[in-house]
């Protein structure tokens, strides 16, 4: 596929930019009440049946260690790892856009002050605001692991 038809999808979490490759999200949906999940790690809002799946669902920004400012506008974006899935609040959704993935810095001072260095790529630019990007394996991996660990008889996220 070519740059230009690669999209991401842009999302605020407080005062931050945060995007995330189109492929790797599967839905925006309204939030709703999930089901809470004891000894679940912080950010961790508890399960959601969508579709006859049980999913992990969380606070973007504590995972990120962001403020954030839930509202009228907050969403369940629902990301997508091969068959797991994880559906994280976002304070607002702001649309699709080019997916300038080679335009990524991984050296900026932007990602040097974040706490969670970990779960984002790079920082890359969006009209005049610069956007943090997601590393959505990771966040899996940090969420959705550690979760299976609290009890392995439960696979929250797996789409099976």
């Amino acid at each position: 596929m070519s740059d230009s038809a690669r999209r991401q999808l842009l999302v605020e979490v407080g005062e931050f930019l945060l995007a995330a490759a189109a492929d790797e999200v599967r839905e925006v949906m309204d939030p709703t009440e999930a089901t809470p999940v004891p000894g679940a790690v912080p950010g961790v809002l508890g399960l959601i049946n969508r579709r006859g799946k049980i999913i992990v669902a969380g606070e973007l920004g504590a995972f990120l260690g962001l403020s954030s400012e839930p509202g009228e506008e907050s969403a369940l974006v629902v990301f997508a790892d091969g068959d797991r899935r994880i559906a994280l609040l976002v304070d607002r959704v702001l649309g699709v856009g080019p997916d300038r993935d080679g335009d990524l810095d991984v050296g900026s001072d932007l990602l040097e002050a974040l706490g969670a260095r970990d779960l984002v790529a790079g920082v890359g630019q969006s009209g005049p605001r610069p956007y943090l990007r997601l590393d959505v394996p990771a966040i899996f991996a940090r969420v959705l692991d550690q979760v299976g660990d609290q009890d392995r008889s439960v696979r929250p996220g797996s789409a099976g």
